[in-house]
């Protein structure tokens, strides 16, 4: 890859405050029942949780000079790109609560989001539309629109 001319990194929250929680309440309860548990299961569940984290804890933006590219979690994958060429027009937009977190396709095209309502919303040659969760879309677009229309 090339050198990035703008990085983005957005916590999935949602994600970093509910598996703890869901796992310390399913196995309290099971514990203050006095329901016995295997140890499989006691080292499994966090297990699963920091796999999970791993792999959808956050969600990165990254463009270089000829590419768009957006992943999530720590490690990297799963990743996507678009190259800029293939980019028609990019503009500001929100996503409803309905629509959620997390990578969806909805009637607007796919969304990839890790936190709160602002995106951008890209519109490719072939006809097909995504939209990107960022904190800041209008900082996004000032990196992009600039590289869409130099082409």
């Amino acid at each position: 890859m090339e050198h990035p001319v703008y990085v983005e990194k957005q916590w999935f929250k949602f994600l970093w405050i509910f598996m703890p929680l869901m796992t310390l309440f399913s196995m309290g309860t099971q514990i203050m029942a006095g329901v016995p548990l295997a140890a499989w299961v006691m080292l499994s569940v966090p297990i699963i949780n920091a796999l999970v984290l791993l792999l959808l804890g956050c969600l990165t933006i990254r463009m270089d000079a000829s590419h768009l590219i957006w992943s999530f979690g720590w490690l990297g994958w799963p990743v996507w790109k678009v190259a800029l060429a293939d980019i028609q027009f990019a503009e500001s937009t929100s996503t409803n609560f309905l629509e959620g977190l997390g990578i969806k396709k909805t009637a607007q095209g796919m969304l990839y989001n890790a936190t709160g309502k602002l995106a951008i919303r890209l519109k490719l040659r072939n006809g097909k539309m995504i939209r990107l969760g960022t904190q800041d879309p209008q900082r996004l677009l000032s990196y992009l629109t600039p590289r869409l229309n130099a082409r």
